[in-house]
């Protein structure tokens, strides 16, 4: 990739290169109906790497949220761009942000709550969304919608987001 330097200001010094990830962002996935074509490289995002939620991490991605995904507004609106932790798919929480699949292979940011299901040895996962209003959650069976795969379910969680706050 052809790397643009650009000043830092004046009197200012040029950022250390070793204070910065490079994280790919990839195609658009939805807050709502959506699709992780992560084949698809767009560019690269700079991250400070010793910012409190992003130090320590490793594998990371960059995902915008698609033009009329509006289910995770006003949290998340159409453009915002999410950083996802892959290696963080811990769903014990209810409530944190994750990038997930659907049965059919459609990638989406939703709230998620994993509630274990000991009796029949699977897990409930149920998607929600901010806009609850317009998006009733979804749920579903890890074992008969995933064959009991976290990694086909969960793709990682949402540990920091980018918007323009110029629309909200």
């Amino acid at each position: 990739m052809d790397a643009k330097v650009t000043a830092a200001g004046n009197g200012l010094p040029t950022p250390e290169h070793e204070d910065y990830y490079a994280v790919p962002l990839v195609d658009e996935a939805g807050a709502g109906p959506g699709i992780i074509p992560q084949g698809q490289l767009l560019s690269w995002f700079l991250v400070w790497r010793h910012q409190e939620t992003i130090r320590h991490r490793a594998d990371l991605i960059a995902v915008r949220i698609a033009k009329g995904s509006d289910s995770m507004a006003p949290t998340l609106a159409p453009g915002d761009i999410v950083l996802v932790d892959r290696q963080d798919k811990n769903a014990d929480r209810p409530g944190r942000i994750m990038l997930v699949m659907d049965p059919d292979g459609a990638g989406k940011v939703k709230r998620v709550h994993a509630q274990h299901l000991p009796e029949e040895k699977d897990y409930r996962l149920t998607y929600y969304s901010d806009n609850a209003a317009a998006y009733p959650p979804e749920v579903y069976s890890l074992k008969r919608d995933f064959e009991g795969d976290w990694h086909r379910a969960i793709v990682g969680r949402v540990i920091w987001a980018w918007s323009d706050v110029s629309g909200k």
